[in-house]
């Protein structure tokens, strides 16, 4: 289990139906809700300077409930992002 995987399991069971989903527990509240994939991307990949992106994962809303979509751990570069 990753950092990140660890940090963001207390608030998966958080998740409500809407499109897509973010959880970022540095970040208050934990879970917040998207109507876009770019957003939630944006929320996830916040660039807090020489330290890296913020980190976090992103779900996405299916037939059968959640599926994660991308998981950043906190500190990865900008331009190492899973969707560049």
């Amino acid at each position: 289990m990753t950092s990140m995987e660890a940090q963001c399991a207390p608030y998966r069971s958080r998740l409500k139906a809407n499109p897509f989903a973010t959880i970022i527990p540095d970040r208050r509240p934990e879970v917040k809700y998207h109507a876009g994939l770019g957003l939630a991307k944006l929320a996830v990949a916040w660039d807090v300077g020489f330290s890296g992106v913020r980190g976090g994962e992103i779900y996405e809303r299916t037939a059968d409930g959640w599926s994660l979509l991308y998981r950043v751990e906190a500190g990865t570069p900008a331009d190492e992002l899973p969707w560049r």
